[in-house]
């Protein structure tokens, strides 16, 4: 099963907490990862700049059990739900399960606000931009293209990488 998640921090050492949730990821199944980007918050404009970066997972989990993997990775980090909108040492979210359409009061995949983020398309294009949205049709590429966020995204240098 491919799975494309995006990473984010904005507090504490962010591009520790990108990487020790990408190492994480990693034992999940194989991992490739798009570049880091620095964003600015989405929601609350005071939360202070943000870590981001996309990461392809190919994994034999099924998806219940990958999402419970997930959470607790998020819970075993630090990650505490208080409200929408919050800062955050990680947070770690699902963008594509394969072409699934999946709804619940709790999780939409493709992710609800896809297609409205800069900070999940830029890196989700670097590393899959030919991939479909299974609602629109529409690449990564293309949505890119068309999306009307105008908060700033930029790439860093750095790419999350497992050491050897």
């Amino acid at each position: 099963m491919n799975i494309y998640l995006s990473i984010g921090s904005n507090i504490e050492n962010r591009k520790r907490n990108l990487t020790d949730a990408y190492r994480r990821i990693s034992k999940l199944g194989k991992v490739k990862s798009s570049h880091i980007y620095r964003t600015e918050p989405w929601g609350r404009e005071n939360l202070g700049k943000f870590l981001n970066a996309c990461i392809l997972l190919e994994t034999e989990l099924d998806f219940n059990e990958l999402l419970s993997k997930l959470q607790k990775t998020e819970e075993e980090m630090g990650r505490i739900r208080k409200q929408k909108w919050e800062s955050r040492k990680i947070d770690i979210d699902i963008l594509f399960c394969e072409d699934i359409i999946f709804r619940n009061p709790i999780l939409e995949i493709p992710h609800k606000y896809l297609r409205n983020r800069r900070f999940y398309l830029e890196p989700l294009n670097e590393i899959a931009q030919d991939k479909k949205d299974p609602i629109t049709g529409k690449t990564i590429n293309e949505l890119l293209t068309e999306c009307k966020d105008k908060k700033k995204v930029w790439k860093t240098g750095n790419i999350l990488q497992l050491k050897v």
